[in-house]
């Protein structure tokens, strides 16, 4: 049932330790957001200072990619990975928000606070059963998504030959549209990871399953950041 999130398919159950909580999971989750956060200030200013060059971006990208990849397909729940990838995250967002700063004064706060804002929106929505991990819901996600990733692929790919796909690239109403939609999709995502995690604590896996939930909840308000920053600097180019 649960595929829209690769990162949170198939927990695995164990009985080599002890049982998962919510709470275990929201500690985890806390302390891989504390991480991402620090790193983020840390090369916000290094950068500011000089002593961060901005290549810093693109080699905690990669690093973060592949650890991510490790730790998705191999359903590592070893903490130092982890939270090296948090690290590494942070690091790339601290670089990639600074210079978003240095053209659009304010966005970064505002990409943030609306990061935070769309994820508790969508936790108490789920708390309060306004929003269910229906079949239908996982089925619809799950193609979006995919659809999202062979698009930005293309982009990717178009853009190595000089010739990206300029509807993703510009502030056209289009642009703005597919912006819209790609942040909705990436929000409803949470809906998925609640509840997953609230299978894998009904199912008794063991606790050091939570540290892969909540490198899970990590990908997704990452991935909702940067999408959440990217229509920002859309519409603020507009003005």
């Amino acid at each position: 049932m649960f595929e829209a999130n690769p990162a949170l398919k198939r927990v695995q159950d164990s009985s080599s330790g002890g049982t998962l909580t919510v709470n275990g999971v929201i500690h985890r989750t806390g302390i891989l957001f504390l991480l991402t956060a620090a790193a983020y200030g840390f090369t916000w200013h290094g950068v500011t200072t000089g002593t961060v060059p901005p290549s810093a971006a693109l080699i905690a990208s990669l690093v973060g990619l592949v650890l991510g990849l490790v730790i998705t397909f191999g359903r590592v729940t070893n903490p130092f990975f982890i939270c090296a990838y948090a690290l590494t995250q942070g690091a790339a967002l601290g670089v990639i928000s600074y210079f978003a700063e240095l053209r659009f004064p304010g966005i970064a706060f505002q990409a943030s606070a609306t990061t935070l804002g769309c994820f508790a929106t969508v936790l108490a929505f789920y708390r309060l059963r306004i929003l269910n991990a229906t079949p239908g819901l996982v089925k619809a996600l799950t193609v979006a998504m995919i659809g999202i990733a062979v698009l930005y692929l293309v982009n990717l790919v178009s853009s190595l030959f000089g010739h990206p796909l300029g509807f993703l690239q510009d502030s056209s109403p289009l642009s703005i549209g597919i912006s819209v939609v790609i942040v909705l999709v990436a929000a409803l995502s949470f809906v998925v990871d609640f509840a997953q995690i609230e299978q894998a604590v009904d199912g008794g896996v063991d606790e050091r399953q939570g540290w892969l939930l909540a490198f899970g909840i990590l990908v997704g308000l990452v991935w909702l950041y940067i999408e959440i920053l990217r229509l920002l600097m859309k519409l603020r180019s507009r003005d």
